[in-house]
């Protein structure tokens, strides 16, 4: 038993070490009927298969509607990272809309600027959570 505690301790670290440390910057502005969007919850997220995802940074519009965020993990293969959006454009009253946003892989290790983020365009994947 000793041996196969071993032995799994030794494969964890093994995976440890196989890990780099990735990051991706992006920014943008939000939109909304073509008006810049003021405090919309912007959230960066790595998307993991296996585990739980990772929240690499947060933040809320500025008043301008403009955001900018930094994450790192330290991953084995290559981060996933996508964009999630809480926001109230023509989301009913009392409710919020939930918009995701890919981040090409070939903006890892760089800067991601998506301009505007125009929030009134409802896509098929997109959540509505109500109080």
């Amino acid at each position: 038993m000793r041996f196969v505690f071993t032995l799994f301790v030794l494969s964890l670290a093994a995976l440890e070490v196989g890990a780099k440390l990735q990051n991706v910057t992006v920014k943008g502005i939000a939109v909304c009927n073509k008006r810049r969007l003021a405090n919309a919850h912007v959230v960066l997220i790595d998307k993991d298969t296996l585990d739980p995802n990772d929240e690499l940074a947060n933040i809320h519009t500025n008043k301008e509607g403009e955001f900018e965020l930094f994450g790192e993990e330290d991953e084995i293969g290559k981060i996933e990272p996508f964009l999630r959006i809480h926001h109230n454009c023509n989301a009913k009253p009392g409710c919020e809309r939930i918009s995701e946003y890919p981040v090409p892989q070939e903006k890892i290790g760089g800067i991601y600027d998506m301009t505007y983020v125009t929030l009134d365009i409802i896509a098929s994947s997109e959540k509505t959570k109500c109080q």
